[in-house]
């Protein structure tokens, strides 16, 4: 499974209940995108990252040049 690089937010499982309190098994998956991060070392690597930390600031994108 996949897992946000910052946070570590991953598939989270639980049930959906319907109008007459019938329980089903379902998954709450988190909103992530591979991305070219910049570590903190200078280095690039493709990473995944949930758009809540990516929209919260806490990676730097990777420009390409050239």
């Amino acid at each position: 499974m996949a897992r946000c690089y910052v946070c570590g937010k991953t598939t989270k499982f639980g049930k959906s209940v319907t109008f007459s309190a019938e329980r089903n098994s379902r998954t709450f998956k988190p909103n992530l995108h591979k991305m070219r991060v910049r570590l903190n070392n200078g280095t690039v690597k493709r990473v995944y990252v949930c758009a809540k930390c990516l929209k919260a600031g806490k990676v730097v994108k990777a420009v390409r040049t050239g």
